[in-house]
């Protein structure tokens, strides 16, 4: 432990910022904290005669024991450095090790990496947004994409053993976020005046895009879906697989069928949940937007609320609606956020989501 701590100190006093580049940062940090309101606070006290900690207490935790040895200032610009800033090295370095080294179980470890995979979309949407997006930049993108990528593969192996539910709340979670973030790479990337940063967007767009057709599998579901084709010479056919799922693991037919409605309740509240924060972030940009972009917004975000409410009626085809509807709501969640940051670009409606006919000819009435 106490060779881990030298090596953060003598790591971060080889970083230093000059008098400009501290003044920018207590800028940067004083209108952060001035837009930033209370939230609740992350410990979650239970019955239990211990004290727990949730996933996002230990990412505070985490973060507060990098700012104790790297410092603070050095820390909380980090977080907001993208490929090619000088503290980017601190930020995957640094900060991300010590949060990965927090997680301690499956679940948490497999959550980590789907956050932090997320952060590398974020950080190519800057990129392309700035339109500084070279190819050199995209190849170290995605090469820790990729990384942490695999991890979640790899560990959600071992999450599926233990809770199907979770796996796959995980697993969708991060197809919907790779599609979002990428439908959001593509629209900035497209109006860039730089030619490089304009090719390199698309292509990294359009290799998310490939990711979101290969979905995240777990080496179970793979076996099983070989085994269908080796047997009837179709991959991934449903009843086919489910066959082969009972016969390699031997399970009660209403095991399954619960295992299944507790999978798609899941999807469902995930789906809801993430629809209510889209509803309030539009709420406070909406009056920043044109006539047809409020319009247009309005629709998507009512059709998506109704796939969510007949996703949860319809029992057969339950599954595959509510993680359409998830895969919306996320990608009407990422263009509200890069709205809101990239404020100076109109990025709504989303081009991705289908709109409401009758929501929108309602909203034109007004």
């Amino acid at each position: 432990m106490n060779t881990f701590f030298s090596q953060l100190k003598n790591e971060a006093q080889n970083i230093r910022l000059s008098a400009k580049e501290r003044a920018s940062m207590r800028a940067t940090l004083e209108n952060t904290f001035a837009s930033n309101t209370p939230v609740k606070s992350p410990i979650r006290v239970t019955s239990n005669t211990y004290l727990f900690f949730s996933s996002r207490m230990v990412s505070s935790f985490a973060f507060v024991l990098v700012v104790a040895v790297v410092g603070g200032g050095t820390a909380y610009a980090a977080e907001a450095a993208v490929p090619g800033d000088p503290l980017y090295a601190v930020k995957v370095n640094v900060t991300e090790p010590v949060r990965a080294a927090l997680a301690f179980t499956p679940e948490a470890q497999a959550d980590w990496h789907t956050k932090a995979v997320e952060r590398r979309l974020k950080e190519a949407e800057v990129l392309a947004a700035r339109g500084t997006l070279t190819a050199d930049l995209k190849e170290r993108l995605e090469a820790n994409f990729e990384m942490h990528t695999a991890v979640v593969e790899k560990v959600l192996a071992i999450v599926e053993e233990r809770d199907v539910v979770a796996a796959a709340d995980i697993s969708s979670r991060l197809e919907s976020s790779i599609a979002a973030h990428g439908a959001v790479i593509a629209r900035l990337g497209r109006d860039s005046k730089d030619e490089e940063s304009r090719n390199e967007s698309g292509r990294l767009a359009l290799a998310l895009e490939g990711r979101t057709r290969s979905p995240v599998r777990t080496e179970r579901t793979m076996a099983f879906d070989a085994a269908a084709s080796q047997e009837t010479g179709v991959v991934g056919e449903p009843e086919t697989t489910m066959a082969l799922s009972q016969k390699m693991v031997p399970q009660p037919a209403a095991v399954a069928l619960d295992s299944d409605n507790a999978v798609v309740a899941r999807l469902f509240m995930n789906a809801s949940t993430t629809l209510d924060s889209v509803e309030a972030r539009f709420r406070t940009l909406k009056e920043k937007l044109d006539a047809t972009a409020q319009a247009r917004t309005e629709a998507q975000i009512a059709r998506v609320r109704n796939a969510i409410n007949e996703a949860q009626s319809d029992v057969h085809s339950g599954r595959e609606r509510v993680e359409k509807a998830l895969k919306d709501a996320t990608t009407l969640q990422a263009f509200l956020e890069a709205q809101e940051k990239f404020h100076e670009r109109v990025l709504l409606p989303v081009p991705d989501v289908e709109e409401d006919d009758d929501t929108l000819r309602e909203v034109n009435d007004r």
